[in-house]
């Protein structure tokens, strides 16, 4: 309840009438500033590395440190601690790959997850002239890292990035990429106190090149991004 799409083929949502980039999307603790693929078609976080994912749209938790809408927290899974394992999809425009495999069995493990698209090739197929000089390709991949230390300490560390480029029917060419970096050390205390440290980088950058004509030619770009250290205790 009270959470709404952006429109139809679109990865974006809406809560309680909150526009879509009053949302606070975090992947392990580290934000994502575009987190959509391909005009919005697509998620930019892939389904097969993911574990979990909350959202919170009222009374958020101060430790987010407040969006106007809502936080949208994503959690991803760990490597198979045992055993290597993976899996994998086919599909008309995209193509998904995870890998989990043990670095050091029981201890320590890492999953690596992989997605692209050949729609650029589609669209050079088509019969329309004016689209066969187009294109439209996203990728993204994660790797997660996860050890054991013993008892009372775990380590996880998160790299991320996704790239899109994409130019229909016209002289200018986009570009969009997110990249982020999220490392947690998780200490317990006793049996009532915990306690974890984080650090997290994130990345977006944003591009426009045309080259239609030499007197109008320009190259358009900007960035932002972020880094932040978190201390945590529980009771």
């Amino acid at each position: 309840p009270g959470v709404k799409q952006t429109g139809e083929g679109s990865a974006g949502f809406n809560v309680r009438g909150g526009k879509e980039d009053q949302n606070l999307i975090l992947l392990d603790n580290a934000l994502i500033y575009n987190p959509s693929h391909f005009f919005g078609f697509f998620s930019a976080v892939n389904p097969f590395t993911t574990k979990k994912a909350a959202i919170y749209k009222g009374s958020i938790p101060p430790e987010f440190g407040g969006r106007l809408s809502s936080v949208f927290e994503i959690t991803t899974k760990n490597g198979h601690p045992t055993k290597f394992s993976g899996e994998g999809g086919i599909g008309p425009v995209t193509s998904n790959l995870a890998l989990s495999t043990p670095i050091i069995k029981d201890k320590s493990s890492l999953l690596v997850g992989a997605r692209g698209t050949y729609s650029g090739w589609i669209l050079r197929s088509l019969k329309e002239e004016s689209l066969k000089n187009s294109q439209a390709s996203f990728y993204d991949a994660t790797v997660k890292y996860n050890h054991k230390i013993n008892e009372k300490n775990n380590f996880e560390a998160t790299a991320y990035y996704s790239h899109d480029i994409f130019s229909i029917s016209s002289d200018s060419l986009y570009k969009y990429s997110n990249r982020l970096v999220s490392l947690k050390w998780e200490h317990t205390y006793n049996e009532k106190n915990k306690g974890a440290l984080l650090f997290t980088n994130s990345e977006y950058k944003f591009n426009i090149d045309y080259n239609g004509a030499p007197l109008k030619a320009f190259d358009f770009g900007y960035k932002v991004a972020e880094s932040q250290a978190i201390f945590k205790m529980n009771y």
